[in-house]
Order: structure tokens, then sequence, then C-alpha cells
């Protein structure tokens, strides 16, 4: 192993350098938040860099409740925000860490989560139900957790490294960023890419000589064995480690295709610094897939973020700017993981003063200071389990315009600062937003948008920022509105294998078709995860089973039912003479529902009917 030199060259202190890796890390994300994937080319800079914050729109609210988000000068995004939880955990928390990250801070996070990748907000409210991401009742939900390679992992570890950078071997190091990891991302890459990040912050925190031009580079390439080993006894492997090679396959197998994938990244990165100061930073950085994509995985963002730090460790203020005007990558995760490890390497006598107006700057030290500090209690005390009603207590609080302090997880107390006002693009949307102090000193928002009602005063709750559950208030109009049934939306597993089935199986014409919507007319499929976004967790997807029928007219069902034998399709009732002369068949369509298929000579009419649970078929 390569270990930090013994030289008697100055250093920072261990502490300078714990500040300077966070106050960084949020700085880093502050600037490079306006623009995350905010264009796509070669790193084009369409605004100018500059170290100081600015005020910023922010679109939220997707299609149906669309608002404006004044985001404030220095304010950060969710990767400050995990990293925070993270460092709460080990101070707090001792050897219960883990369980104090999914049964409180994860839970936590998802009522006042800002810009937060859609595996960790799911991770995180499959955990707020109590239910592990690997234990979902759905096969396809685990599949997508263990499909998960982001970076919603590397950006969030560095307080991992802060903790153990007295340990002389990273063993320990290594086992609690994967054992983090698995709480919310199943794949290697983001895995894999938060091992090799948090190997190098551990590296540079513990470096005693003036680290080289590239040689971080040259560092992780030849430890790759010890970051890239598989950690054996997780307590993860409660079932974990089955799931994942269920879903995976062979998955030690996948790591190691993997770490292989992270040293040809990092190969990249060693051979276009050979350029020295020359080196060209958007040939590079497409060389690694920030450009692509590819440029939100957790390999790629690791593999950025040391190029930017060796090519920059002389210069971290232009690494940090390099990162977050970087317009085409995931500027704000890149410049915030740069920023970390320009931090843990210089301290921060380095960082300009503009900076420390970040959000939280103040408690961003103090949690800095606290980590490094290893007066730790060596059992969990105080952190309860989180469930939704409290969430939805604090938030029915703050729309009866409580100021009162509240406990916020058992070990913080939650008060009201300022009511936001954030502006609707609909007609249709009522946005509520609070700003939040915790009590010991870390700044929080919360937003909660409601549907008019047409003809009243009234409104629904239909969404806050945590997308966890809600509960609707009571309407009253006057008004009868007029109303036409327009057609079925129904909700499916798999929009891929589902359109085929009723395309070319079933032999339906689509009308429109995307990634994530089918039309048939009459009959539409939608993507259940997406559904279950839009619903505002109305709808869940760990349903038992379906109990939808749809009926579609067809000219030859005898020719139909060689299709589906052809296509394997379940059959749940043959042929059969109906009592009115037509004849009908029954099938299982890829999510369970009953597909009656009835023969017609016109072929215009498709309807679905509700039935039952338990009229559905053995």
């Amino acid at each position: 192993m390569n270990t930090p030199s013994d030289t008697s060259a100055p250093i920072a202190a261990p502490r300078a350098r714990a500040e300077g890796a966070l106050i960084a890390l949020a700085a880093g994300d502050a600037l490079g938040w306006p623009h995350e994937f905010s264009g796509r080319g070669r790193g084009k800079q369409r605004v100018q860099a500059t170290i100081q914050f600015s005020d910023w729109v922010r679109k939220s609210g997707g299609r149906y409740f669309p608002h404006a988000e004044v985001v404030r000068a220095g304010e950060y995004s969710d990767d400050t925000q995990l990293t925070l939880a993270v460092a709460r955990c080990r101070i707090h928390a001792g050897l219960g860490w883990w369980n104090c990250f999914t049964r409180n801070e994860l839970p936590l996070w998802t009522i006042y989560e800002r810009g937060g990748g859609g595996a960790t907000k799911r991770a995180a409210e499959s955990w707020l139900r109590g239910v592990a991401p690997w234990k979902q009742a759905k096969d396809d939900a685990i599949r997508r957790y263990f499909d998960a390679g982001g970076n919603g992992v590397a950006m969030r570890v560095i307080s991992h490294a802060l903790y153990c950078a007295a340990d002389n071997e990273p063993t320990n190091l290594l086992r609690d960023v994967v054992l983090d990891g698995a709480a919310t991302h199943g794949h290697p890459r983001a895995l894999v890419g938060a091992a090799a990040y948090a190997y190098a912050a551990w590296w540079l925190l513990r470096s005693k000589h003036t680290v080289a031009f590239g040689e971080l580079a040259t560092v992780l390439l030849d430890n790759s064995t010890t970051w890239g080993a598989l950690p054996v006894g997780s307590p993860t492997n409660n079932g974990w480690l089955e799931a994942a090679n269920k879903m995976v396959g062979n998955y030690e197998n996948t790591w190691h295709q993997v770490v292989e994938e992270m040293r040809a990244l990092l190969a990249h990165v060693r051979d276009g610094l050979l350029a020295g100061s020359l080196a060209d930073d958007c040939e590079v950085l497409e060389a690694v897939g920030a450009f692509g994509s590819a440029r939100g995985a957790g390999t790629v963002s690791a593999a950025a973020a040391t190029y930017l730090t060796a090519r920059y460790a002389a210069q971290p203020v232009q690494g940090v700017l390099r990162a977050a005007f970087a317009i085409g990558s995931d500027t704000d995760t890149i410049a915030a993981m740069a920023g970390g490890l320009l931090g843990a390497l210089a301290g921060s006598d380095w960082i300009p003063q503009e900076w420390f107006v970040v959000q939280d700057c103040e408690y961003l030290r103090k949690i800095a200071n606290s980590l490094v500090a290893h007066l730790f209690p060596l059992e969990t005390a105080g952190h309860k389990i989180v469930r939704p009603k409290e969430l939805d207590a604090l938030v029915e609080a703050l729309l009866a315009g409580s100021r009162e302090e509240r406990d916020f997880g058992g070990t913080r107390r939650i008060s009201m600062v300022e009511i936001h006002h954030p502006t609707s693009d609909s007609h249709s949307t009522v946005v509520h937003a609070w700003k939040l102090q915790t009590s010991d000193g870390q700044t929080l928002y919360l937003t909660q948008l409601r549907r008019k009602v047409q003809g009243g005063s009234a409104a629904v709750t239909s969404e806050r920022a945590s997308n966890v559950a809600r509960r609707p208030v009571a309407v009253h109009t006057e008004k009868t509105p007029k109303a036409h049934a327009a057609g079925v939306k129904l909700s499916v597993s798999d929009i891929a294998v589902s359109a085929d089935f009723y395309e070319r199986i079933l032999g339906l014409a689509p009308v429109r078709k995307t990634s994530r919507f089918v039309s048939f007319g009459a009959l539409s499929l939608v993507d259940g995860h997406y559904a279950a976004d839009l619903s505002a967790g109305a709808v869940e997807l760990n349903k038992s089973s379906c109990c939808n029928r749809v009926e579609i007219h067809v000219s030859d069902l005898d020719v139909m039912l060689g299709r589906l034998v052809e296509g394997q399709v379940r059959l749940a009732q043959p042929i059969t003479l109906m009592p009115w002369g037509e004849r009908s068949m029954h099938c299982i369509d890829p999510d369970g529902n009953i597909v009656e298929l009835v023969e017609h000579r016109s072929i215009n009419r498709l309807s679905i009917r509700r039935v039952p649970s338990s009229g559905l078929p053995a």
C-alpha cells in the first residue's frame, strides 16, 4: 500500500483539514447546483465562472405542480444535506451509526430534501415505511434498487474518511462506506465509486508531504486492490447478498468488473495528466464520461473529482470552479466532491472569503470539529425510528401557522423561521414553503404543494418535497363540473414488457409512445414508478395483485389464441361461447390484469372493469 510520506513538511492541522473539506464541499455544491445538467457539450461555460454565490430560480414540481423556487446565494443541495446526515450519525450514534442513518436520518431527510436523486429518495421512503430497499414486496422495486449506480453514495461519504483519518489502515473506512452505500444503492458502480473516493480523501487527510501534480491518480491505481475489495461480513448481509445475487447474478463478479471499469477511468485521468499544466480539462472529463449519458454514475463522478483534485492541487479554487461551471456534467456533485478532496488536502486557508457565507458555514465547522474530536458514545441514544405520521404532524402544524418548537428525530428540535411564497406556474397549484431551523444550527427548507379545487377556495394536499404519504383535506364545492371518461391508464411495472404485450401480441396500435407512457387510445400504460411519483404517494407499487379487467375486441379469436400460445402468455380461460352468441377468452397481462378478448366484427371498443381480487384466476 502506498501510505502517506513521513516527511517533516508542514501540514494543516487535522481540524483545519476537516473544516476545509466540509466547507469546500458545501461551497462547490452551492456553486454548481444552479448549473446541474443545464446543458450538453464538453464543459462549455455558458456563464462566467465566478467565486461569488448568487440567487437563482429553480423550476420544481414537474408537469403537474410547476412552480418557481428562489434559491438564495450560497444555499446547498442534497449533496451537503446527506453528508451532514452521515456525520451526525457518526458523531451521536457511535457503533449504532448505520441504524441511526437508516431509521432516523434518511426518513427525516424525506421531508426537507432539496434536489435529491431518485434512487436515494426511493430508498429513503422505503426506510420511512420500515422496509429495507432489498426487502420490498415487488421484485421490480428490488431490481431498481440494485440497478442504482449513481453518485448519491460517493457524494456523502467524506464524513467516514474524516472519522477514520487516524486509522493506519483503511479497512474500517471501506467497510463503513459500502455499508452506508447499501442503504440507498445496490449496484457496484455506486459502491465502488464511493470506496475509491473515500480512499482518496483518507489518503489526502493523512498525507504529510506536498502532494505532487497528478500523484493522487497514481495512488488510487496503485491501491486498487485495497479500495476495490468487496467487504465481507457486513451487517447488510441480512438478506442483502442473497437479494443481490438474485437480481444481479454473480454479484462478486459484477463488483470486480466495475473495479476494472474504475481502474480504466483512473487510467484516463493519469494519461490526461501526463500533459502537465497543458492538460485539457474538457478532453479528460469527456474521456471519463462526465459529459455523457453516464455522467451521474458513482464511478464517473469519483474519477472526475480525482482528476480535478490531482490537476489543481496547487490551485484548489480553480479545481472547484472548473467542476461547478463544467456545463453538461453533474456540476453540483462533482464540484462538491472535488471541494471535499481539495479541503482534505489543503485545509481551509485557501478557501475564498466569499465561500464562508455558504449556508450553515458555522454548523459545518462545528460538525467537522466534532468528527475529528473522536468523543463519541459507544451506543445509540435518543434516536427514535421515524415514521410518516410524525412528518405529517409537522406539516399540519406548519400549515396551521405554528411557530412552536417541535421534536425532530429525538435528538434535535425544529422551529419555523420564515414563511416563503414560491411562485406557482399553474393557476391550480398553491405552494407552501417554510424556512426552518434546528436546535443545533442547521437550516432546512420544506415545501408542500396543494391543488386548488374549481369553484371553491379549498385545496387538496397533493405533494410535499419528500413525496411521502399525505392526508387529504376535505373539499366542498358548490359547482358541479362537467366530465366525461377519456380513457383508463394502467400503472405497469415494466413499460417495455407491457407495451410489447399489448402491441405485438394483442395487436393494438399505439397512438403515442414515450419511455414512460404508451397510449393505445382508450387504454394507456404508465410506468409504475412514474405513476407513483405523479400520485404524490397515493399509489403504492407493492400490492399483492392487480384487480383490473381489460376488454379488447378482436376480429379472429382463433388466430389470437395462436399468438398468445406462441408468446407464452398465461391463459386464464379457454375460448368460450357466451349465451348472447359472442366468443371470448381470458389471458393475464405482465402485471396480473385480466384481459378479456371478445370476438367482434367491429374493432372499435375497449373497456376496463374493476373486479374483486377474489375474482382473479389462480
